[in-house]
Formats: structure tokens, C-alpha cells, sequence
């Protein structure tokens, strides 16, 4: 059954904290006892005051029990709400950890594809939902309706007919919401995708708010924003609302006529002494006691339901495939650095093929360019070296050793990237360099600043290190990102190097100092330049030319000159008088 399919995931969460939730549990069953017995005794007592003599003794006894219990009903149902939202709370951020570490070991390819505002979104949504249901679903309405089946209980026994009556308004109220809860899942979910799409609509707008500006694009994304937020959103919370106060209606109508009937049946069961007077205030406080868990049953079903729907959805993020991180994969004491590429071949899904039969050598300590056309396959042959897509065919050694046999984190602390576009976190100085070793101590962070040509700069700042860099370094300029950048690749002291193209679109100042920190970090690694402006290529020991995803010439710069080929067109271009 698929409702025992639900109770399943959610005890998943729940198992962690087993020991606190049984505790908690207990608790609410106590609670519910003590809750469901006080009907009772102001029943017994108006009885006891209608009968004469009336025992003083037995109603003050009565009166201190009600005392007692209405103080112990009032701790306990604080304690196992506290503790219901402490285990929420808990849950809340083991459910996010969980996802959100998934994601992060997800290769690249998956990363191209989603947006990270509806990823956010998705995973926000069930996280919330999820901690809703086990506060106020588990911690708190269902004690309650085991107050309702101990109070229908009681009054079965105090008068089989009046609990009857109370049973069937029950079946009604279940059947219901039962009937009505279908359309509104169904409108829960056309929400739900909504919602992540404005939100990643939302996220992409903050990210780019300066290609915004800088295209005076402000209103024509807002009408992106308007369109999906003032219509599709809002017609799908309209309709959600109309199902919602449509089903309310008809609980109320239950309600309502089921107390009259119910309770002109006691009137009458009154008026022939067959009930005392007492009996008819107990029903009255069990029909109450039964009225709110009730009416919060479509509360509960849909919350549960829908945040089941929320969280089943984030959960299929986990059947993706993370990349393989291989533990007992290979290590090595010593890397030289030397790479060999065989015949590798890689197409992206459902595209045609970026690289076709890829084979050249490295040794360690030389430097490489890669040198064509916009996506003819440079960036995407560099990548590959870290394994972050899978090459089709072939296989890509270092020092000898298959690189898809290391371990995937050895693998890539060998190799350091340092990219046009610089990517920082919202974060200090201090923090972005220890990126590239995080057990650094300040010695080598100042060190590798210093070796990057930014030190001085930090320096001069009034919080030094601990500056925050704002969202992807925005309060730096191009230049201080890409020596920020260098200094997180210095740090690490890789074996391996990755360039692309660090010093474009920069000023003969910043050019200079990057060009400085450039040297000091390719010294002696293996180093991989993927080429825009020929200028940086010169001093390389070989020249790849890529044209439609294969090397079609290879050759120092002198050689490739001489041969007067697809390489001497490409630099004639760029430095025609």
C-alpha cells in the first residue's frame, strides 16, 4: 500500500532519533489519556451535584483531579511540543545535508543542465514540508485522534447510541476529505513546478544582474518575472484555494447538522430518562473534544500528502548517479606529472562528437597549449583530465596510471584550474584561498598571496584577510579575482596546471602582475594553456590545434609557423599589420 510506502520515508528520518521520538511518544500517549478523561469527570460531576445529598468530599476530590490533570495535560503537551519541534528542527537539516551533499558529488554533466534556483527551490520545499509533518502531523494532531478514538471509547461506554452518532459524523468527515483531497495533490503539483521554475527565473536574475544592466534589460525581466509570478503562480494558488474552501464547506455542513441531529437525539434520550443530565455534558465535551482534531483532518491529509508529493520529488535527486570517488582507488607518494591522452573520443548526451580520437604526451614540467576555434573542444579535452566528464573511448594516463583508477579527490588535488571567469564565494579573502588547501595555516595563505601579487592589496584593506569578496567576488575587480585565483592554485602546489587564458580582457597593469604570478606558479608543472590570444603560446614546448574536436597540427610556435598551416592563419589574424 502506498500509504505505508509514506509512513516508510518518513520513518527513514525519524530512525535517527529513535530513542528521543519513542520518549516523545509515550508522553503523547499519556497526554491523550489525560485528555480524553476530563470530559468525564465535569460529567460526573454536574451528576453528582444533581443527586441528593451531594458528597462534598467526592466533588472537591473531583475538582482537584480535573486541577491536576488540566496542569499535567498543560506540561505534557508543551514538553512533546517542544521536543516534536526540536526533532523537526533536526530532521530539517539532516534532510538538507543529505541533498544538498548528493548534489555536490553529482558530476558536471548534471550540474550543466539544472538551474540552481529550482534545485534550491526543491529542496527548500520538501525540507519544510517535511519538518511540518513531523511537528504538527506526527508530534501533534495524531496524539490527538488518539484522544478522539479513547473519547468515542469512553462514550461507547457511557451510551452506545450517542457514540454511534459521534462515529458516523467521523466516517463522513473521513469519506470527504478522502473524496476531495485527489484534485488538490493534483493542483499541488502543478504548484510545486511553478514554483521551482519562478524561482530558478528568480535566482537567474539576481546571478546576471549586471548583463541586465548593462543591456538596460531591466523591464523586459521583469515581465519574466511578472508573467509567471501574477499568472501562472497565482492561478494555481486560486485554484488550490477554491478546491480548499470548497472542501471546508462541506466539512462544516457535517459538522453542523451532525451536532443538531446528534445532539436533539440527546435532548430527547434527556427528556425520557434514559440519560441523566451529566451524560449529556460529557457528550457535549467529547463531541468538542472530536471537532477540532476532525476538522483538521483535511489539514493533515492534504499536508501529508502533499509534502510526501514535495519530498518524493527532492528525493529522486538521490538516484542519481554520483560520481565514483573510488576510496580504494590509487594514490601516489610521488607525481611527476606526466599525461598521455589515447585515441580518447567524448561526445555530451544526445549531441554530435566533441572529440575524435585524441593522442598526445606531456612530460612532466612542460607546457602545453591548446589553441583553436570557439567549440572546437579545448576546454572540454582539459576537463576531462579531472574526470569531470567521462571520456566515450580511450583512456588518459598520469605517470602511467589509467587517471579513472585514483582515487577522484588524490586525482584532483594534482591538478589545479585556474579559469577566465573567476568564480569566488560569498566569503572572506582568507576563506576563497583556503579553498585550494583547507588545513593551510596563515603563513602559507600569506605566502601564496604574496607569490599571486595580491598581498599588498589585501593589506590595504580595513578587514585584511577577513574582507568579504561579496557574491562571486563582485567587490573585486577582474584582476584581483584571477590573483586571488592563483593564490588558491599556489597553495595547493599541483603538479598539474590548468590556464584558461588568465590574462584576457585585462589592463597592461593587472597583465603584468598576473603575468608575474603566472611564472612563479607554472614553474615546474605540468601546465595546460587553453589559448584565445596566440600571444600567451609562444614560449609553450608543443602547440595542440584543434579544429572540429581533432588536433589537425602540432608543433612548437617556430614550427608551426614554418608550416604556414591552420595555426600560421589563426596567428596572422590576430597580428596583421
Amino acid at each position: 500500500m502506498e500509504i505505508l510506502e509514506d509512513i516508510k520515508i518518513i520513518w527513514e528520518y525519524l530512525r535517527k532519533y529513535k530513542k528521543e521520538v519513542k520518549k516523545t511518544a509515550v508522553l503523547a500517549v499519556v497526554l491523550s489519556v489525560i485528555t480524553a478523561f476530563i470530559p468525564y469527570i465535569y460529567g460526573r460531576l454536574v451528576d453528582i451535584v444533581s443527586t441528593e445529598p451531594s458528597p462534598d468530599f467526592l466533588i472537591l476530590s473531583l475538582l482537584g483531579i480535573w486541577i491536576l490533570m488540566s496542569l499535567c495535560s498543560a506540561i505534557f503537551k508543551k514538553i512533546v511540543c517542544t521536543r516534536g519541534n526540536f526533532i523537526s528542527a533536526d530532521i530539517l537539516a539532516d534532510f538538507i545535508y543529505e541533498k544538498a551533499s548528493h548534489i555536490i558529488n553529482l558530476p558536471s554533466d548534471f550540474h550543466r543542465e539544472k538551474r540552481s534556483g529550482e534545485l534550491l527551490s526543491k529542496i527548500n520545499r520538501a525540507s519544510e514540508l517535511l519538518r511540518l509533518i513531523i511537528s504538527d502531523v506526527v508530534f501533534w494532531i495524531l496524539p490527538q485522534f488518539l484522544t478522539v478514538f479513547m473519547g468515542i471509547l469512553i462514550l461507547f461506554f457511557i451510551d452506545p447510541r450517542l457514540s454511534l452518532g459521534v462515529l458516523l459524523v467521523f466516517f463522513f468527515s473521513i469519506t470527504i476529505t478522502l473524496y476531495k483531497t485527489p484534485p488538490v495533490l493534483k493542483a499541488e503539483k502543478t504548484l510545486n513546478k511553478n514554483f521551482n521554475k519562478s524561482l530558478g527565473i528568480l535566482n537567474d536574475s539576481f546571478l546576471n544582474i549586471q548583463t541586465i544592466k548593462s543591456c538596460a534589460a531591466e523591464n523586459f525581466q521583469k515581465k519574466k518575472i511578472k508573467n509567471i509570478y501574477q499568472k501562472e503562480l497565482t492561478s494555481d494558488f486560486k485554484k488550490i484555494f477554491g478546491l480548499w474552501d470548497e472542501t471546508i464547506l462541506f466539512q462544516e455542513i457535517i459538522f453542523s447538522l451532525g451536532f443538531v441531529v446528534i445532539f436533539g437525539y440527546a435532548i430527547y434520550l434527556l427528556k425520557i430518562g434514559e440519560i441523566s443530565t451529566g451524560k449529556l455534558i460529557m457528550f457535549l465535551g467529547y463531541f468538542n473534544l472530536t471537532q477540532a482534531p476532525l476538522r483538521s483532518l483535511l489539514w493533515l491529509w492534504l499536508s501529508f500528502q502533499k509534502g510526501l508529493t514535495t519530498i518524493k520529488e527532492a528525493r529522486k535527486l538521490l538516484k542519481i548517479k554520483p560520481e565514483n570517488y573510488n576510496a580504494k582507488g590509487k594514490t601516489l607518494e610521488k607525481v611527476d606529472g606526466k599525461v598521455e591522452f589515447k585515441n580518447i573520443g567524448f561526445r555530451y548526451p544526445g549531441k554530435t562528437l566533441v572529440l575524435d580520437n585524441i593522442s598526445f604526451e606531456v612530460l612532466p614540467g612542460e607546457k602545453i597549449a591548446i589553441v583553436g576555434g570557439s567549440g572546437e573542444g579545448k576546454t572540454t579535452m582539459v576537463d576531462l583530465l579531472s574526470l569531470y566528464f567521462i571520456p566515450a573511448k580511450g583512456k588518459i594516463l598520469i605517470d602511467g596510471i589509467d587517471i579513472k583508477k585514483f582515487n577522484l579527490q588524490f586525482l584532483r588535488n594534482m591538478i589545479a584550474y585556474v579559469p577566465q571567469e573567476i568564480m569566488l564565494f560569498n566569503d572572506t579573502i582568507k576563506n576563497n584561498i583556503l579553498y585550494g588547501k583547507p588545513k593551510a595555516e596563515d603563513k602559507e595563505i600569506i605566502q601564496a598571496a604574496k607569490a599571486a601579487n595580491i598581498h599588498n592589496f589585501i593589506k590595504s584593506l580595513p578587514k585584511k584577510y577577513d574582507t568579504l569578496v561579496g557574491e562571486r567576488g563582485i567587490k573585486l575587480s577582474t584582476g584581483q579575482k584571477q590573483r586571488l585565483a592563483i593564490a588558491r592554485a599556489l597553495i595547493r602546489d599541483p603538479k598539474i596546471l590548468i590556464l584558461d587564458e588568465a590574462t584576457s580582457s585585462l589592463d597592461t597593469e593587472s597583465e603584468k602582475l598576473i603575468q608575474e604570478a603566472l611564472e612563479r606558479l607554472i614553474k615546474n608543472k605540468t601546465t595546460f594553456i587553453v589559448a584565445h590570444r596566440l600571444s600567451t603560446v609562444k614560449e609553450a614546448d608543443k602547440i595542440l590545434v584543434l579544429e572540429k574536436g581533432k588536433i589537425i597540427e602540432q608543433g612548437t610556435h617556430n614550427q608551426l609557423i614554418k608550416k604556414k598551416g591552420a595555426y600560421f592563419k589563426f596567428y596572422s589574424l590576430q597580428f596583421k599589420k
